[in-house]
């Protein structure tokens, strides 16, 4: 069931706009002279959480 209309379909059904991602948590940067966090900062966020990240930014 997708939350938006509560239709059922499959995750390789959907049309994604790349990149795109799912996630356990997300951080959230209400900045808007920021727009994307810098491969070395990736890195840090990466090492501090034991697993490599990603960024999918999201429009909202």
């Amino acid at each position: 069931m997708v939350p938006c209309c509560g239709g059922a379909t499959s995750l390789d059904a959907l049309e994604y706009d790349w990149p795109c991602g799912f996630a356990r948590f997300e951080i959230t940067v209400w900045n808007p002279e920021r727009v994307w966090f810098s491969d070395e900062e990736l890195i840090a966020i990466g090492d501090a959480l034991g697993h490599p990240v990603q960024q999918v930014r999201a429009h909202i």
